[in-house]
């Protein structure tokens, strides 16, 4: 053992001398010498190259001697001084110039060059607008900062072009939170209310996959995209608005009552806005109205309403269920967003819609919120809604049967995920459909 380590000790001393010979050769034919590094440094600051520490150190060296070739090139200097240099191996170990992102102080992805880095800046601090619209101002919540740095190739990521880096910033805060459930929830709404899907929320929580109802108490995870930069942008702009037209009655007591038909269709008209709207990363958060104006008035549909008594109708506890399957999501009543009116059965879109009951469609379209929407008058002020639709089957002052098909369920209106609302007001009054049939 003793011997292997003297020879191993020789055998070193042998390479050091080697290399100590070279030098002397090189020191006595050029009076000094030249160092080549792996990759120099680019002439153009704007560009960021793979270089090593070597070539930082023989750059300055070059600068002091103001060499008139290229390369660089050092003073003779003593054979001790010379050693150390060439034996320091780590000059040689690659290293990368990158333009690093700080957000709040905290360093995130490198890209090539600070003109890629002033892209980004110019497209945090604006904001996309329709022609014609007035951007008032773009603030940031979190600092922004690009700071040049020598990165060992060890501990580089690799460089993130302006797409790639605009994608991390938007998306690469992700949210763990912790929700509890509450009377009145609904996957919808919760998904709406964190910027996620229905889907999400149950791949994150496989648990609910087996439940037929959400149970008050339980608690849910929800990872939620987060973006790493808050923008707030301040907007004025204007649109027009579609004025509904109204609906105007004739009595005819020749048709029974909740009989229509349409005796001449208006037309919608015109209003035009100015608002001035924040919006939060894209999403408007705050309006407020500057001016309006009536460009056009609507004109009224005008309708025969009937007035003639309806033979007797069926018990209420006759009622069938709108759907064949279905997984409710919210009941009738209060809940965090406010009461609701009806109640929310989850199906997928696209799936058949029945009459609860006999009687004459008297809404046939879409209203704003409920989306696609059909209301069915059956009798003695029963009528039955069904809400956010993907396709219409029946039209206005038509007789339908019971169980008859009168649309598909859809996503349409104001809801985050495909579900039918289905509602039963009694003389104008939404009451509780489990009232008239269990769900």
């Amino acid at each position: 053992m003793i011997i292997n380590i003297i020879n191993e000790k020789k055998k070193k001393t042998r390479q050091r001398l080697a290399v100590a010979a070279v030098l002397i050769v090189v020191l006595a034919a050029f009076g000094g010498f030249v160092l080549k590094p792996i990759l120099t440094a680019p002439s153009n600051a704007s560009e960021l190259a793979l270089t090593t520490e070597a070539a930082q150190l023989t750059t300055a060296a070059n600068a002091q001697v103001k060499a008139p070739v290229p390369g660089v090139s050092y003073d003779a200097m003593s054979l001790r001084e010379l050693s150390h240099l060439v034996m320091r191996r780590d000059l040689y170990y690659p290293h990368i110039n990158a333009v690093r992102l700080y957000i709040d102080g905290k360093p995130h992805v490198a890209v090539d060059s600070y003109q890629t880095a002033k892209s980004i800046l110019d497209a945090l601090n604006n904001y996309d607008t329709a022609p014609g619209n007035q951007l008032l101002d773009v603030n940031l919540e979190q600092r922004i900062t690009f700071k040049s740095e020598n990165i060992g190739v060890a501990q580089f990521d690799g460089f993130s072009d302006f797409d790639g880096t605009m994608t991390y910033i938007k998306n690469g805060g992700i949210e763990v939170l912790t929700y509890t459930i509450v009377k009145g929830d609904t996957l919808s709404e919760i998904a709406y209310d964190n910027d996620t899907t229905v889907d999400d929320i149950i791949a994150d929580n496989p648990y609910l996959k087996t439940k037929k109802y959400l149970t008050i108490g339980d608690q849910l995870v929800i990872n939620r995209p987060e973006s790493l930069v808050t923008q707030f942008a301040t907007v004025v702009e204007s649109h027009v608005e579609q004025i509904e037209p109204s609906r105007k009655y004739l009595n005819d007591d020749s048709l029974y009552v909740g009989e229509e038909h349409l005796v001449s269709k208006g037309e919608p008209g015109e209003l035009f806005l100015i608002e001035k709207i924040v919006y939060r990363n894209g999403r408007d958060i705050a309006r407020t109205l500057e001016s309006e104006e009536v460009l056009s008035e609507a004109v009224d549909d005008v309708y025969r309403r009937g007035t003639k008594p309806l033979p007797p109708q069926l018990a209420k506890s006759t009622l069938m269920r709108p759907l064949t399957a279905y997984r409710v999501t919210s009941r009738f009543g209060p809940r965090r967003l406010g009461y609701h009116y009806g109640i929310d059965l989850k199906v997928s879109t696209g799936t058949p819609v029945y009459a609860a009951e006999a009687g004459v469609v008297t809404t046939s379209g879409y209203r704003g919120a409920r989306g696609r929407l059909i209301v069915i008058d059956h009798g003695n002020g029963l009528e039955t809604y069904y809400e956010h639709n993907s396709k219409l089957l029946v039209e206005v002052g038509e007789r339908v049967s019971k169980g008859q098909k009168i649309c598909l369920s859809g996503n349409t209106g104001r809801s985050t995920g495909p579900h039918l609302h289905f509602e039963i007001q009694l003389n104008g009054v939404p009451v509780n459909p489990e009232k008239y049939l269990p769900f």
